[in-house]
């Protein structure tokens, strides 16, 4: 019979496996914060748009909008000015502009059609971000692309959502605000 008395580097694994273990959990730990910001009702708040409050001081430029394939990016964007302008937003230069906006647009497959999930990243001039905003619109249609479900007259919807969001982020911001009043969320 032989006596067996282990490795000779288990205290060396085991604390190696230990110190893995932490930085995974110290790694998992920002993505749950960070997923909680992007996914709509779980902690982020859906601001209402004050119809009291002038989103003239309330300036913002739209930096960039990421993710749809490019001509789907230039109608998009075509669409939301319109939308943005129907809404009184006050677009402005970067250069001049309160708040600087950044824009992703994902879709994915869903029964009966396509998901388009967009996210609104806020920014003030000194680039510290403010606010993120995110929603998803779904799409009827068939197919193995998201992207050709999404017609003209779905991305202008999507485009009068997101217009929606930033509007009711804005009209909440200290420069819109009369008296600098608080933000107003949905109940």
């Amino acid at each position: 019979m032989r006596l067996h008395f282990g490795d000779a580097f288990a205290p060396r694994k085991a604390l190696a496996s230990g110190l893995l273990s932490i930085l995974a959990a110290v790694a998992l730990a920002g993505c749950v914060e960070t997923a909680g910001e992007i996914a709509p009702g779980a902690g982020g708040e859906q601001f209402v748009r004050r119809q009291d409050a002038s989103m003239a001081g309330a300036t913002m430029a739209i930096m960039s909008v990421d993710g749809a394939p490019s001509e789907l990016t230039a109608e998009f964007n075509q669409s939301l000015d319109r939308a943005a302008a129907e809404r009184q937003i006050a677009v402005a230069p970067p250069t001049s502009a309160r708040y600087l906006v950044r824009g992703y647009l994902s879709a994915s497959l869903v029964q009966d059609g396509a998901a388009v999930d967009f996210v609104w990243d806020v920014f003030t001039r000194d680039k510290k971000r403010a606010q993120r905003l995110s929603d998803i619109i779904v799409v009827r249609g068939s197919g193995d692309d998201p992207w050709a479900m999404v017609s003209g007259a779905a991305l202008d919807s999507i485009a009068a959502k997101c217009a929606d969001d930033l509007a009711a982020y804005l009209s909440n911001t200290p420069e819109a605000a009369p008296g600098g009043a608080a933000l107003s969320y949905a109940q």
